[in-house]
């Protein structure tokens, strides 16, 4: 039940959006293991008169940020994500440079439709 959250310092468009919640969505599958039909993707954008780096105006950037449960992913596929993901970006933004973030969260402590991770994998684990 991953949650992939991205903002993208480009010109807003269907397609940029459309290509980035694919590439997102295909990453998060390939690389974290996760359900196609779990993973949620929100693309939005900043102005480029509002990214900076070093205290300068840039053109293009990028912060994704995907929500996992704790415990369920190896370093190595949590390095390989941010790298992909990277790659992804810049390619979709022309060279853009960004950050990629893996949020690991208790089981407990985050869910969907009114339960919890926890809940869920107890209920799978009786039936």
């Amino acid at each position: 039940m991953p949650f992939v959250s991205a903002t993208l310092c480009a010109e807003p468009s269907p397609g940029l959006t459309a290509r980035a919640v694919l590439a997102l969505t295909d990453l998060t599958v390939k690389v974290l293991g996760k359900e196609r039909e779990r993973t949620t993707v929100v693309v939005q954008y900043v102005p480029e008169a509002q990214w900076a780096l070093g205290g300068v105006l840039l053109a293009r950037g990028f912060y994704v940020e995907v929500k996992i449960t704790s415990c369920k992913n190896s370093r190595d596929d949590k390095a390989r994500y941010v790298r992909e993901v990277n790659r992804a970006l810049q390619a979709l933004l022309g060279g853009a440079s960004g950050y990629v973030a893996v949020d690991e969260i208790a089981a407990d402590s985050w869910g969907y439709a009114g339960e919890t991770q926890e809940v869920r994998y107890a209920r799978s684990m009786v039936a």
